[in-house]
């Protein structure tokens, strides 16, 4: 697991501040929303990032990994990074993601929620 810095996404409303990691992501269990991007280097000396898939989870390092059913498909989109955002209260995740998602479209995300 390399961190490899933070990332801010917003919903149109709110911004949250998500931990990237490289494919590995995070060593430890914890309730969260993620997501799946490929970053793209810019001129900053960053990346870019194109949101693939958003999700949320009871338990992180679990959840994360090649046996998550968008993981292969992720893949094919050229993923290179999974961010992590750790809310509080943690009940509010399945809102985030929802917003999230309503927001940013991403293409590996079911668009009816």
């Amino acid at each position: 697991m390399a961190r490899i810095g933070p990332m801010n996404v917003t919903d149109g409303n709110n911004t949250y501040q998500f931990v990237v990691y490289d494919l590995e992501g995070p060593a430890y269990n914890a309730p969260g929303v993620y997501i799946f991007s490929k970053g793209i280097p810019n001129a900053q000396g960053g990346n870019d990032h194109h949101l693939l898939y958003i999700g949320e989870t009871e338990d992180l390092k679990d959840r994360l990994g090649p046996s998550h059913h968008k993981w292969n498909e992720a893949l094919s989109h050229g993923m290179n990074y999974i961010s992590v955002y750790f809310p509080y209260p943690v009940e509010s995740r399945s809102n985030i993601e929802r917003h999230l998602i309503q927001h940013i479209k991403p293409p590996l995300n079911d668009q009816t929620l």
